[in-house]
C-alpha cells in the first residue's frame, strides 16, 4: 500500500527548494516528495535505539509544558515521628515535610539533517523513499546529548545530572577499589554500608532499589568469592542479602570528575527525574540554499532530585 500521509508544511518548502535550484516540479511531485519525507520522519520515530544508561537509570518526567523557560521544584525531607497516645490526648506530635525551592533553566537541544537536490530528484523520479540514515543519526545525536545530561548535566548551561547533583550526599567509610585490592568480603561490607546509609538517613522511609556501579566493579563482584559460603561470589551474596536491589554496571561511572563513582537509592520519578520537557521532535522542512533541511529539537531541564534522602553516592568504588 503506498504511503499516503504527509505534512502539508513540507510541501511549500519542497517547491521553494526546487525553484531555487531551477528544477521543475509538478504539484503532485511535491506531494510525493513530502510523503517520502514524512515516511523518513515516521521511520525515525519508530526506530529503536540501543539503551542509553543515563536515560535508563533516571526516570523521565514529562509534566512540564514545552514552552517553559524554567522549572521550579521543591526537594523534601520528612520530619517528626508518631507515638502511642492516651485516649482524648491533645498533644499529638506534629509531622511535616521541610523543603526548599530550586529553579533550573530549560535548555533546547538541536541538530538537523538535510537532502540535496540530487537526492530529491532521485526520490521523485524513481518514487523511492529518501535515505533514512541521516534522520536516524540526527535523532541519535540528540539522545546521546540527553543521556549525557542525565548522567553529568551541563555546567555551562546550569543543568545537573544524577552524578553531580548537589542534593545527593556522599557516604564515606567504605573500602572501595573493588576491581583491584578489595576482597569479596569487603565488597559485601561496602554494599551493606551504602544500603544502610539510605535507610538510616531517611529513617526507613526510602528503601534502595538500584545500585549503580562502574562496569569494572560489577565484573569484580562476579569473579571474587566470599570465604565460607560454598563458593558464592560477592555478587551472589549481595543479591541474596538484598533480593529487591538491582545492580547495574555503567561504563560512565568509571571516571566521574577524576574518580570512579557509585550511586545507590530508591530510583523513582517521585524521588528524582530527568525533566524531559520536549522529547525528540522534527520540525517542517526548510529550504536553505542547496539543501532541504529538517530541524530537530528536544528540551530538558536536567535532573531534579525531590527527595535527597532517597540516595547516596560513594567515590573510589
Amino acid at each position: 500500500m503506498p504511503h499516503m500521509h504527509y505534512d502539508e508544511a513540507d510541501v511549500p518548502a519542497i517547491h521553494q527548494f526546487a525553484a531555487a535550484n531551477q528544477v521543475s516540479l509538478r504539484e503532485d511531485q511535491g506531494v510525493l516528495a513530502a510523503r517520502q519525507l514524512d515516511y523518513v520522519k515516521a521511520r525515525t520515530y519508530d526506530r529503536k535505539l540501543p539503551p542509553m544508561n543515563g536515560l535508563t537509570l533516571v526516570p523521565q518526567s514529562s509534566d512540564t509544558p514545552e514552552w517553559a523557560e524554567t522549572i521550579t521544584y521543591r526537594s523534601y525531607d520528612s520530619v517528626g515521628m508518631a507515638k502511642i497516645i492516651a485516649n482524648y490526648a491533645d498533644d499529638l506530635p506534629r509531622v511535616d515535610v521541610t523543603g526548599k525551592e530550586t529553579t533550573v533553566p530549560v535548555r533546547t537541544i538541536g541538530d538537523s539533517y538535510g537532502y540535496n537536490i540530487n537526492e530529491l530528484n532521485a526520490s521523485v523520479a524513481l518514487g523511492a523513499r529518501l535515505p533514512e540514515r541521516k534522520a536516524i543519526v540526527a535523532r541519535r545525536a540528540v539522545e546521546v546529548k540527553l543521556n549525557r545530561i542525565a548522567m553529568v548535566g551541563d555546567s555551562q548551561y546550569g543543568l545537573y545530572g544524577i552524578t553531580n547533583h548537589p542534593n545527593i550526599g556522599t557516604t564515606g567509610g567504605i573500602t572501595g577499589s573493588w576491581a583491584t585490592t578489595a576482597t569479596a568480603a569487603q565488597i559485601v561490607t561496602d554494599v551493606d554500608i551504602l544500603y544502610a546509609a539510605v535507610t538510616t538517613q531517611s529513617k526507613d522511609v526510602h528503601t534502595p532499589n538500584t545500585l549503580a556501579i562502574p562496569s569494572t566493579a560489577l565484573a569484580a563482584m562476579k569473579r571474587k568469592y566470599v570465604a565460607d559460603t560454598g563458593g558464592k561470589s560477592a555478587y551472589t551474596v549481595v543479591r541474596e542479602n538484598y533480593p529487591d536491589l538491582k545492580i547495574v554496571g555503567l561504563a560512565e561511572f568509571e571516571n566521574v570528575g577524576g574518580s570512579s563513582l557509585t550511586i545507590i537509592g530508591e530510583f523513582s520519578e517521585e524521588n528524582a527525574s530527568l525533566e524531559a520537557v520536549m522529547p525528540f521532535n522534527q520540525l517542517p522542512a526548510q529550504a536553505r540554499n542547496l539543501e532541504l533541511v529538517v530541524p530537530c529539537l528536544a528540551r530538558t531541564g536536567g535532573v531534579s532530585v525531590h527527595y535527597p534522602l532517597a540516595f547516596t553516592k560513594a567515590v573510589g568504588i
